[in-house]
């Protein structure tokens, strides 16, 4: 008895995973603090966070982890974000843009099996 409720433990967790993933897949909505800052173009939204002051988003895309840094630094400075630090690696870059009384931090890594990208953007208010 007790093999089977494992089984069954196991299946009813597999399904819930497989539904939450299917809804993560199919689009998950941009947190309303996120919503003017644009995504690089094919972007799939993965999840999202939002809390009192901090919200989150995290997004793959079929491109260079250079090409999607370069999209955000000139993006960001055409809508008024100031950078105020940026760190390059091997794999992926991290950009932190400020404007007024926001912080935006992005950090882009580079899947290079899978020729994508992944990012994953913070806005923190104060």
């Amino acid at each position: 008895m007790e093999k089977r409720n494992r089984i069954l433990a196991f299946a009813v967790s597999y399904a819930l995973c497989a539904l939450l993933g299917a809804g993560i897949a199919f689009g998950v909505a941009i947190p309303e603090k996120l919503k003017d800052i644009p995504l690089y173009q094919g972007s799939t939204v993965q999840h999202t966070m939002d809390m009192d002051n901090h919200t989150m988003l995290v997004a793959a895309v079929k491109a260079k982890a250079e090409d999607v840094a370069a999209f955000f630094k000139k993006t960001m400075a055409e809508k008024g974000w100031k950078t105020a630090f940026r760190m390059a690696t091997e794999s992926g870059q991290t950009l932190q843009f400020k404007k007024d009384k926001q912080m935006l931090q992005i950090s882009i890594q580079q899947d290079e099996g899978a020729g994508s990208a992944t990012y994953t953007m913070v806005i923190t208010s104060e």
